[in-house]
């Protein structure tokens, strides 16, 4: 059975992307890994850092419409729109049994086995954000923030090569194309929110309630972290799988997240010490050099001038900013 990992990034990310890496690798055995770098390396890194993984650049794969991509969408909403057009590439080019997805901020502690063998009975696999109500109260993120931004978060996503499959990355890339951005007024939340709609379009699609895979901040309220017999535990009898470290500022270390205001990481000691020890290992694989890497497909930032400029500093208190030349 031939399997694969695969994740998207640009530069600026790949230290967190070796550190997720080999983190994985440590615990799972038989994968082979693709990177998809939505970036070009321009000579300012040699891909043979990364080996033995497949670091590919999304330019050569073949992508319909690239260019208006790129003309269409911010880096982060290029990263998202990449993530299903690099899923049609690996499964064009190396053909594998299962793929699986992680974020490039995903920091695995434990064997995915249990999600692999679920993919006997299920070809498609999806996490959701939590399991047990929010508290009510106005902490964030609230779970009206989750209603807009997404019920299962695309940071892990699994396939068993089938027709389903198939079917689906058809229906996602074409989403993907126009419709991978940012603006909740309009209900779009970029990639994620699409996923909403997978378990009613895909009946066979697998939701994983495992408490140890994809914590993160928007799921601490319904499962805790300890040490039992050396290993990571959540909720005292489930391995912790990975842990998905979103919004962690290294210049920050004591927030947990930018995105949220729910827990404080001073009450959260066994999580800030691993936090710290992510920190430790992603600086150690070039976090300095590569998070200062500009992403080169990133669009130039228009200044405001003239009429415009003066009307931006009139709306500058009431946190308003309109765009032009």
């Amino acid at each position: 059975m031939k399997k694969i990992l695969y994740t998207v990034c640009s530069a600026n990310h790949l230290a967190h992307c070796k550190t997720m890496v080999n983190s994985f690798m440590e615990c799972n055995n038989g994968y082979e890994i693709v990177i998809g770098l939505v970036d070009k390396t321009d000579n300012r890194f040699s891909e043979k850092e990364f080996l033995p993984c497949h670091l590919v650049e999304i330019a050569s794969m073949g992508i319909p419409d690239f260019e208006e991509l790129l003309y269409r969408y911010t880096v982060i909403e290029l990263n998202c729109a990449m993530k299903v057009f690099v899923a049609e590439y690996i499964f064009r080019q190396y053909n594998p049994d299962i793929l699986m997805y992680l974020d490039s901020d995903m920091w695995v502690k434990n064997s995915i086995g249990e999600l692999e063998a679920k993919l006997a009975a299920h070809p498609i696999l999806l996490t959701p954000h939590f399991t047990v109500p929010l508290p009510d109260n106005e902490a964030r993120p609230l779970e009206r923030d989750l209603l807009r931004s997404g019920i299962y978060n695309a940071g892990f996503m699994a396939f068993r090569r089938c027709e389903t499959v198939t079917r689906f990355l058809q229906w996602w890339s074409g989403h993907m194309r126009g419709e991978c951005y940012y603006n909740f007024a309009e209900g779009m939340g970029v990639d994620q929110i699409w996923l909403n709609l997978v378990p009613l379009l895909f009946e066979e699609t697998g939701i994983v309630r495992h408490p140890g895979a994809n914590v993160a901040y928007w799921n601490l309220h319904e499962r805790s972290l300890s040490v039992v017999n050396d290993t990571v535990m959540v909720n005292g009898i489930h391995p912790l799988l990975f842990l998905h470290i979103s919004g962690y500022r290294f210049n920050e270390p004591e927030k947990l997240s930018r995105h949220q205001t729910r827990f404080i990481l001073d009450d959260q000691p066994l999580l800030k010490e691993l936090l710290a020890r992510y920190r430790e290992l992603v600086i150690r694989n070039g976090y300095d050099t590569f998070s200062s890497m500009p992403c080169l497909y990133a669009k130039p930032v228009k200044k405001s001038t003239g009429l415009m400029k003066t009307v931006n500093q009139l709306l500058k208190p009431l946190g308003i900013k309109l765009s032009g030349v």
